[in-house]
């Protein structure tokens, strides 16, 4: 593979190859027991950044499934990670919450620094 495929989400950028490849890269490896699939973290990661997309909008499911031309259960499978989506439908979800492209959630804030105790 000399040009995998990319998708660019915020500022992670995720390689795309066939399943067939990732299993046998996977059984390659010998992942370690208690490892995460890294597949369903992905999913999982896209999914709730799309979710905070949503909610940092105002909308519900509904709402957005609305706007999209999309089912509700298609958007809480998105969110959830049980469906995968394109770069397509995050660049679209994105569009209809008014965030630019390279949104990457929102802002974790910064832990306050805890002043000595006497």
């Amino acid at each position: 593979m000399s040009n995998p495929q990319t998708i660019k989400l915020g500022k992670t950028e995720y390689v795309i190859l066939p399943k067939a490849e990732y299993l046998r890269l996977q059984s390659l490896a010998g992942i370690p027991a208690g490892s995460v699939d890294a597949i369903e973290y992905a999913r999982a990661s896209i999914g709730a950044t799309l979710r905070d997309a949503r909610e940092h909008a105002g909308l519900t499911q509904a709402e957005l499934a609305k706007q999209l031309k999309k089912s509700q259960p298609m958007i809480s499978g998105a969110e959830s990670g049980t469906i995968s989506v394109s770069e397509r439908y995050v660049a679209a979800v994105l569009k209809v919450c008014e965030l630019p492209a390279n949104w990457a959630g929102p802002k974790k804030p910064k832990r306050a620094k805890q002043g000595k105790r006497g």
